[in-house]
């Protein structure tokens, strides 16, 4: 009797709008979040920002351009500050556990606070991240996090 090997091919990447590489398994996504209505942002694996919707785009004070450009997110030019009441930046430390980031290191729902400096008025998010994976790979392929505004804005 012959034993089968069942093999399941990966799909490839393919590359983005401005030639960047985006994994299959986002694209559909990338779509969802770029039209929803909700502050929302999608990550891929190597934190990149692959889209953001234009309430988030709006409350983090990105241009328009941060979906074309693709930065990682905590190199995208935010001011990310600690609550105490001087707002003094992260270290780096402090920046790998928030929640967008986090989700993509432990593969888990995860829940924090992140507080920006945006134009000089502090803001604080309760962020909400999940990773997002595409089977057979077992490693999440990026996290899509929903950010609410917490005091004005």
């Amino acid at each position: 009797m012959t034993q089968l090997e069942l093999v399941i091919p990966l799909r490839a990447k393919t590359a983005g709008a401005d030639g960047r590489w985006l994994d299959p398994a986002l694209s559909a996504w990338r779509s969802a979040v770029l039209a929803s209505a909700d502050p929302c942002l999608l990550l891929a694996a190597d934190t990149r920002i692959v889209a953001i919707s234009r309430e988030a785009r709006h409350a983090l004070g990105f241009s328009p351009e941060v979906d074309a450009a693709m930065p990682r997110f905590l190199d995208a030019g935010l001011r990310f500050l600690d609550f105490t009441a001087g707002g003094h930046p992260l270290v780096d430390a402090e920046l790998a556990r928030l929640a967008p980031v986090q989700a993509l290191q432990t593969d888990t729902l995860e829940r924090s606070l992140m507080r920006i400096d945006h134009r000089g008025v502090h803001r604080t998010f309760d962020m909400t991240a999940s990773p997002l994976h595409s089977p057979p790979r077992l490693d999440a392929v990026g996290s899509l996090t929903f950010l609410n505004p917490m005091g004005p804005s």
